[in-house]
């Protein structure tokens, strides 16, 4: 028997584009957001007020790294300036009001603010689902996996691919049932052989005492200030210690153990792809180390390329690979689905 090809998606910003805001977009809809709980359109977020409970400086925090998103031009170059000046404390505030955020973000239904100008946003990209149907199937009766030869490395810490996944599922399965059916979760002896793996981390987990939990399942509701009410217990656990988010979302500068795993999976990943399919990805110069040491992977292996966006350009991937060593294929017209080569 031939063995399948093996097939890596490698995924940006822009493969989220029908659900969740990216770039500028961000910053806006963090401000949004924490301006509605507070009621207040006209609030500037500058210094934390000290009369806050610790739910609403949460909150507040949203507001105030979008804030500095819209100031610094993403949210990922401010936090490198956190970074590079040893605010570590702010990193850390910076990256739960991420992973809170997107979590909000994922888990409510109000219209009104999942919007774009007069478009109402996808609660799953819809991209996601359609190439969900194709590559899943029954693991046993009560579970489902993704094609053998199906892999994903992701720079981003939405959950859509998950979500997706999870659409396909008993809709009574928990997310600690899903993880257990789709690999996404670096274990903690780092073993694991991943299925997507997230180079940015993900949000709505963190661990306690080594051990990994998530706010996935904590709310039933939809309306946002549940959700908030559901969830905030991470800001007190937080500012106690009995909590960690730091290394559940992570940036391409930082070297701590769920990131470097992270990477040398991706790189594994990498090693045995014959079929690699770019979405929505802009090659930030922020990513470039990592993005060199994926690449080189692909080395002699005379490895297909497909690279869908729409500025999609060779430019681009010939200063990764060299082209007596792929075949390069662009595709910037047709986006409304994600490609599926007819070798999958």
């Amino acid at each position: 028997m031939i063995d399948k090809p093996k097939i890596t998606y490698l995924l940006g910003a822009g493969a989220s584009w029908f659900s969740c805001p990216i770039l500028k977009e961000q910053g806006e809809k963090m401000i949004e957001l924490a301006k509605s709980y507070f009621k207040n359109p006209d609030l500037i977020f500058d210094k934390i007020p000290s009369d806050l409970t610790e739910n609403q400086s949460l909150i507040w925090d949203i507001g105030y790294f979008g804030e500095k998103s819209l100031k610094f031009g993403t949210i990922d170059t401010y936090a490198k300036k956190l970074n590079l000046n040893n605010s570590h404390s702010e990193l850390t505030r910076l990256k739960l009001a991420v992973s809170v955020f997107f979590t909000i973000w994922q888990l409510t239904d109000d219209k009104t603010f999942k919007r774009r100008n007069d478009t109402v946003l996808d609660e799953i990209d819809r991209r996601y689902i359609s190439l969900m149907a194709s590559i899943i199937q029954t693991k046993s009766q009560n579970s489902n996996k993704i094609k053998e030869n199906i892999r994903f490395v992701t720079w981003n810490y939405d959950l859509q691919l998950e979500f997706a996944f999870k659409s396909f599922c008993h809709d009574t399965l928990t997310w600690e049932n899903i993880s257990q059916d789709l690999k996404f979760r670096i274990n903690d002896n780092k073993t694991s052989s991943l299925e997507i793996c997230h180079l940015n981390g993900y949000h709505g987990f963190y661990k306690t005492s080594n051990k990994e939990h998530h706010i996935l399942d904590r709310s039933n509701s939809r309306n946002i200030n549940d959700i908030i009410d559901d969830i905030s217990f991470v800001a007190e656990s937080q500012s106690r210690g009995t909590l960690d988010i730091t290394n559940h979302i992570n940036y391409a500068w930082e070297e701590n153990d769920l990131a470097i795993a992270s990477r040398e999976e991706a790189k594994r990943i990498f090693s045995a792809t014959d079929i690699l399919i770019i979405i929505g990805y802009s090659f930030p110069n922020f990513n470039k180390g990592i993005d060199k040491a994926l690449f080189k992977q692909l080395k002699g292996r005379k490895t297909k390329v497909y690279f869908q966006d729409p500025n999609a350009s060779v430019v681009f991937l010939y200063q990764l690979v060299d082209p007596n060593d792929c075949e390069i294929i662009c595709e910037n017209d047709k986006l409304d689905n994600f490609i599926l080569p007819y070798e999958f």
